[in-house]
């Protein structure tokens, strides 16, 4: 009886030491996202990302999506701003560009016109919502772009 006590007590103690530090993150998160819409600034899109900063490592924070760029911004001061001016490719799915399988998470990947990939990782109804904005914003790209008229093309 008292071995099913210890082992009852040790997959508490893991459970706690597994969820409590994603707790506060999420917490932490929600305070920066916060503190991003009372500074004036008007995201068409902002959710809670991970940036992908290498093989095992990602950096909790927020990503935003403006009429100019796309922000993120760590919890530990860490930022990228890819402008959607120059990003060439969007790609989304459970993979990491490492070969790295995501479980019920989804990698957000864009690639800018150097080549340079950044990643982010989402939970699924958020890459939803950032598909459909993405998918909007190349919409409305590809439609800017149709009505340019160049002499001489």
């Amino acid at each position: 009886m008292t071995v099913l006590w210890v082992v009852l007590a040790a997959a508490a103690a893991l459970a706690a030491v597994l969820t409590v530090p994603r707790i506060f993150l999420r917490c932490a998160q929600d305070r920066l996202a916060k503190e991003k819409l009372a500074s004036g600034h008007d995201p068409m899109l902002l959710t809670r990302a991970e940036l992908v900063v290498g093989r095992h490592r990602r950096v909790p924070g927020v990503l935003a999506l403006t009429s100019v760029a796309i922000r993120f911004d760590g919890l530990f001061g860490e930022s990228a701003v890819l402008p959607t001016s120059e990003i060439q490719k969007i790609e989304t799915g459970q993979r990491l560009a490492s070969g790295r399988l995501l479980f019920r998470l989804e990698v957000l990947r864009m690639t800018a016109a150097d080549g340079e990939q950044t990643e982010f990782v989402l939970a699924r109804d958020s890459a939803s919502a950032w598909r459909s904005h993405l998918g909007l914003w190349a919409m409305k790209e590809r439609q800017a772009d149709a009505d340019r008229v160049v002499p001489g093309r």
